[in-house]
């Protein structure tokens, strides 16, 4: 991917994290679909992310849960494609990102932290 796609596909990813902070500082009472999901055609991918609070209560850890998947569903996708949407999406907290199990053989998930990393 070259800078110029590479900013395109970072401003799509930002907007994608601004509407999951605005929906937790700020909870909808209709809940949008698609709101949390894009399409990123020039890698392939859909991209979907929220942000909560794990366990979900008070005392929660305050993460995004980002979940991708090839649009054409015929392989997960690759660590490479995963980093660059991490990467975009995170910047330097995308290294604290915690890959999730169980989402089955063409899903990748991860946790990322949404407050400052320490000592990374």
């Amino acid at each position: 991917m070259d800078e110029g796609d590479r900013g395109g596909t970072a401003g799509q990813l930002r907007g994608l994290r601004a509407r999951a902070d605005e929906d937790f500082d700020s909870p909808p009472g209709i809940k949008l679909p698609g709101r949390h999901q894009i399409d990123l055609a020039e890698l392939g991918l859909r991209v979907a992310m929220t942000r909560s609070r794990y366990p979900n209560r008070d005392d929660g850890v305050d993460q995004y849960a980002v979940t991708l998947t090839r649009s054409r569903l015929d392989q997960p996708p690759a660590d490479s494609e995963v980093s660059v949407v991490l990467e975009a999406a995170f910047g330097a907290s995308a290294r604290a990102a915690v890959e999730r199990v169980g989402g089955g053989p063409l899903v990748r998930m991860f946790r990322v932290p949404a407050g400052p990393v320490q000592g990374r």
